[in-house]
């Protein structure tokens, strides 16, 4: 099997990982925008942009892994003379696979978690904003704020993880090589 090919693989599997992922998830969103639509505030509509836009996003991610994982996997290995022939996996792009693959698994992980901190920072926006109600209170601490920009970085280091692949392999061997000592000079 061809360096790309496997990557070709593990990318389809990730984007259908995803979609099985999405299939119990998606009927939520029906009982967020019906809630929404029976209860009259300002939030309601941020409550369905962030849906669907949770919605679009995710689905979006699954089919851009099955669609776009030949033209991904050949950028994920590197072009090699040989390319018509079939030859081993080595082990660095073993490495590279398993980097990016950890990167799209954590971005995945993170990102509902940091929608509803958005959600969370708009309902309290509103809750705070609105002066009809005078004890209002808003959900959106420091705690929550610490929070939302933890997943922040979560999210950042799963992409992250994903498009730099190749330099945090050569990173990583270079930490492996770093107390093998060196042959004494001739």
């Amino acid at each position: 099997m061809k360096p790309n090919q496997l990557a070709t693989l593990v990318l389809r599997l990730m984007g259908i990982y995803c979609l099985i992922v999405f299939v119990p998830v998606a009927p939520l969103f029906g009982n967020v925008i019906f809630y929404t639509r029976s209860t009259h505030d300002n939030s309601g509509i941020a409550v369905i942009i962030l849906a669907v836009l949770f919605l679009v996003s995710w689905l979006g991610t699954s089919i851009l892994l099955i669609v776009c994982s030949v033209p991904w996997g050949k950028k994920l290995t590197p072009k090699e003379a040989g390319e018509g022939n079939i030859t081993a996996v080595s082990f660095e792009q073993i490495q590279i696979l398993a980097f990016a693959v950890a990167g799209v698994l954590i971005f995945s992980a993170a990102l509902p978690q940091l929608l509803n901190n958005i959600f969370m920072f708009f309902t309290s926006l509103s809750q705070v904003t609105d002066r009809s109600q005078p004890t209002a209170y808003a959900e959106f601490n420091r705690r929550s704020f610490l929070s939302a920009i933890g997943e922040l970085l979560k999210a950042a280091l799963g992409l992250w993880l994903f498009f730099r692949t190749e330099g945090i392999t050569k990173f990583w061997r270079s930490m492996r090589n770093f107390g093998t000592p060196k042959p004494p000079p001739d």
